[in-house]
């Protein structure tokens, strides 16, 4: 009896459709959980900038390099930029 109604083409169909269902389901929140796992994974801009602050105390960047990473990391920011600093030399090719 029941080998007679999974020998029916319809019935496979049904069953190989559902399994792919339930498949697809698990690989949806497999993924969705993996995201939300890795979205705590980035550093935020604060905790980026104490990096280059303490490669800054180290010597590994020089207090220029630091202020260009760090006018960049807050936009343009009209004060911080290198470029609108009074002591900044005028970068070549530009006629100020």
């Amino acid at each position: 009896m029941m080998m007679d109604v999974l020998s029916d083409p319809a019935v496979k169909a049904g069953l190989a459709l559902l399994i792919l269902i339930i498949v697809s389901a698990a690989a949806f929140f497999l993924v969705a959980r993996l995201r939300d796992y890795t979205n705590g994974d980035w550093d935020s801009t604060s905790s980026g900038l104490l990096n280059f602050e303490e490669m800054r105390l180290k010597g590994d960047i020089s207090e220029e390099e630091f202020r260009t990473i760090q006018a960049a990391s807050h936009g343009t920011d009209e004060g911080d930029a290198p470029e609108n600093r009074p002591d900044a030399e005028t970068a070549p090719g530009r006629n100020d």
